[in-house]
């Protein structure tokens, strides 16, 4: 009996463990598909020409203020003057990610532009 005790005992320990190297709050962080739609809804481009879709690169783990970093690769243009346009550039962004409440009550991602 005092075996059967000791090992479920290691073996919760072992889970537990387990999910806080990993970091546990990366499961509950935004898909790509939710991070994506979230940075196209945000208005950060809407002056911008995308050239090619938002790239994710990295997704972070949770911050002490409860935001998910998010790295994104954005290639756009943008207009200069007697609607000439720029050359296309590429920049690596970060977006901190949180959950909020829409005017519905659903669930959704809202994104802030980060350092």
């Amino acid at each position: 009996m005092r075996t059967k005790t000791i090992f479920y005992f290691a073996f919760l320990l072992l889970i537990a463990s387990a999910f806080s190297f990993s970091g546990c709050s990366r499961l509950f962080g935004p898909s790509d598909e939710e991070a994506i739609k979230a940075i196209n809804e945000s208005g950060v481009f809407k002056d911008l020409v995308l050239q090619s879709p938002v790239v994710i690169l990295e997704k972070g783990g949770r911050n002490k203020d409860g935001a998910w970093p998010v790295k994104v690769k954005v290639i756009f243009t943008y207009e200069i003057k007697n609607k000439q346009m720029s050359a296309p550039m590429e920049k690596m962004l970060i977006f901190n990610m949180r959950k909020a409440k829409d005017s519905a009550g659903h669930t959704i991602w809202n994104t802030q532009l980060g350092s």
